[in-house]
């Protein structure tokens, strides 16, 4: 247990599917996409450079972040499981101690599509309903899984909605005559005439929308935009505090952006901030998977629907041209370069509030993005690094400044570092470590090794993945994958039947078998697609 002069506020930054390297932070300024602002945290605190997410799909490792377990244990291994009701989170555990806990974005702890028909059997309700035909099955618990205050917004992109951003929507146009103008309406409209005006925004301009590759252009202004909506209820929340509204002295708030996750939608001048020529390509785009993996070389030549992939979204990956992913990539840089203005905004209330001294920033990503590596896009049982190596960068005042850790760590430790951060017990549940000794000394090692679950129910593949400072290895039912990270980055050269290696090979195994043998499997029932 840590001794703090003076209590922490906690502010958790999440963004949606986000690559690590493009966070200026972490490519060297190679790229168009600048990220002054979210790089600003870790140049005051500490930027990770060995960061793994422990579940490359939302929900699983959203559910980790907040219990301090793995998938396997807490029981949400795919998307469309909901978190069980009752679960104790870490944001309970804050609550209980004194913290007022709110969240404004996207949560997904509840999924929020809707059952389909009789594909999936006994369906229970959610909070967090994207579409306006299920909202009377929304339930209203409270506390959330320990958030006392939500704003709720689910979907990516504009395939958007709840409630909360409906009547946010709404409320903001009512009092801002320039966004009546803009969209044309009349002062004193009904708020049936202004929920109309707002879904007409949300229809593509089809002629400058790039459907294949799920570019879309849209008429959301800015204003309304689920960025602005995440930033403006955040920033108005610190606003409340600051003037002593609530009646705890501490928060945890969790800020989380459904952007950059596909489709690639950047409204206004977002859109065409960055030219596609300009954008690079990742090192490996030109992977035909010609002698690799079969089930890799399946989903090249025909696009597999998995858990993060949908084979009717995409161009299969051997048909997908070089234009086209920049243009993917330049739209997915318009999104990312609207969070760090967001993110920017954030910051600078939390200093004219007087708030910055005593509160712990973190910003990272629930998972990363394949985003052309291997020439692939999305998420899946791909295993990756740009899908499982996540930015993390973590400032708390009056500690590491500007330091640099390359010490394994990975989702399942944020919970219980936040929790020795605020001098609260951590639970015997937890399976992560505190990061706190970092904080002391970047240096410092912590984890040996790190574990990534993958389920994938559409494809049976169940992938186990083991990392290394030097190692990456995966195993699955149909293939194994070994990468030396230190001489081949970029994982081109798969050593799993090279001979030379199954003495690394083996001793690796073994590590996974310890790692995995304290891990009950157990799923909770799945009742939605996403």
């Amino acid at each position: 247990m840590i001794l703090m002069k003076e209590k922490y506020n906690i502010l958790l930054i999440i963004c949606d599917q986000q690559r690590r390297d493009h966070l200026s932070c972490y490519n060297g300024g190679n790229i168009p996409l600048k990220t002054p602002n979210i790089d600003s945290i870790g140049e005051k605190g500490i930027r990770f450079t060995n960061f793994y997410c422990n579940n490359p799909i939302c929900m699983p490792n959203r559910s980790t972040i907040f219990t301090g377990q793995y998938p396997s244990i807490h029981g949400v291994t795919t998307n469309g499981r909901n978190l069980s009701e009752g679960t104790e989170t870490f944001a309970e555990i804050l609550r209980r101690n004194g913290y007022h806990t709110a969240s404004f974005g996207k949560i997904h702890l509840n999924y929020f599509g809707a059952p389909y028909g009789e594909k999936y059997n006994n369906p229970t309700r959610s909070q967090e309903f994207v579409y306006e035909k299920d909202y009377k099955n929304l339930t209203h618990r409270s506390p959330y899984f320990g958030l006392e205050e939500t704003k709720i917004i689910s979907g990516h992109g504009t395939f958007l909605g709840h409630p909360d951003y409906k009547k946010w929507m709404i409320e903001k146009l009512k009092r801002n005559e320039n966004l009546q103008a803009k969209l044309n309406i009349k002062s004193g409209s009904s708020d049936k005439t202004l929920e109309r005006k707002i879904k007409k925004c949300f229809h593509f301009i089809i002629k400058e929308c790039d459907v294949e590759i799920q570019v879309f252009k849209h008429k959301v202004p800015e204003e309304l935009y689920s960025t602005n909506f995440v930033k403006e209820t955040t920033i108005g929340f610190l606003n409340r505090f600051a003037q002593g509204k609530y009646k705890k002295d501490n928060f945890f708030c969790f800020c989380s952006f459904p952007d950059p996750h596909a489709p690639f939608t950047p409204p206004g001048k977002y859109f065409d901030m960055y030219n596609p020529e300009d954008v690079p390509l990742p090192e490996t785009f030109s992977d035909d998977h010609h002698e690799g993996i079969k089930f890799f070389r399946e989903h090249f030549l025909h696009s597999k629907k998995t858990e993060g992939t949908n084979d009717k979204d995409f161009p299969h990956a051997k048909d997908l041209t070089k234009q086209e992913a920049k243009k993917a990539l330049a739209a997915m840089y318009g999104m990312e370069k609207m969070i760090d203005d967001a993110v920017g905004d954030i910051l600078k209330t939390l200093e004219k509030l007087s708030i910055a001294h005593n509160t712990i920033i973190i910003y990272t990503t629930d998972h990363g993005e394949l985003g052309g590596d291997h020439r692939f896009f999305f998420k899946g049982p791909f295993i990756y690094d740009a899908l499982i190596h996540i930015p993390f960068l973590m400032y708390v005042p009056g500690m590491s400044q500007n330091s640099i850790s390359n010490s394994l760590v990975s989702s399942i430790d944020i919970p219980e570092t936040l929790l020795e951060f605020a001098g609260v017990e951590i639970p015997s549940y937890m399976k992560g470590k505190s990061m706190v000794p970092i904080f002391t000394d970047p240096n410092v090692k912590i984890n040996p090794n790190i574990l990534i679950e993958m389920d994938d129910n559409y494809t049976d593949q169940k992938t186990r993945t083991i990392v290394e400072d030097e190692w990456r290895m995966t195993l699955s039912d149909d293939f194994g994958q070994l990468f030396n990270l230190n001489k081949d980055p970029h994982e081109k050269n798969n050593l799993w039947d090279d001979d030379e290696y199954k003495d690394k090979k083996l001793e690796l195994l073994l590590k996974l078998c310890h790692k995995m043998s304290h891990n009950i499997q157990h799923s909770v029932q799945r009742e939605c697609d996403y």
